[in-house]
């Protein structure tokens, strides 16, 4: 019996590998999102403004951003994958899709959180740099 549970757990993991990589790259900036988070409340409430509800949300986002990407996984795979393939050829592009949502939602909740801290927008100073650099290039090129 040990041995079919062995042999089960090996094979979920075999199936869920190709999708490893884009699960933890969306924890990775949930957890991002948790310390910018934690940093804003301290510098604007001090220690005593940190609760574990709201710490404990970071662990439930996780579990659901995984579990929505392991689903969509899933799906794409074994049932949209033929019908994807006629107009798309990269492989997965649904769960890659959903993962880059799921990061840059953390990324904007991190940029505001990062805003209420030191008044900088980082997504707008970004935009801006693109913005003069294809400038730059267009002056280059003329």
């Amino acid at each position: 019996m040990k041995n079919k549970i062995w042999f089960l757990a090996i094979s979920l993991f075999s199936i869920l590998a190709p999708v490893k990589p884009m699960v933890a790259i969306a924890i990775m900036f949930i957890w991002g999102d948790m310390f910018f988070g934690i940093w804003r409340a301290v510098k604007l409430g001090g220690w005593k403004s940190i609760r574990s509800r709201r710490l404990s949300s970071t662990i439930s986002k996780s579990l659901l951003y995984s579990g929505a990407i392991v689903a969509i996984f899933l799906m794409e795979k074994f049932v949209l994958a033929d019908i994807l393939g006629m107009f798309v050829k990269v492989d997965l592009i649904l769960t890659k899709a959903f993962t880059f949502f799921c990061v840059m939602v953390e990324i904007k909740s991190i940029n505001e959180s990062y805003y209420d801290i030191t008044g900088k927008n980082i997504l707008q100073s970004f935009k801006k740099f693109l913005t003069r650099s294809k400038t730059e290039l267009n002056e280059f090129k003329d």
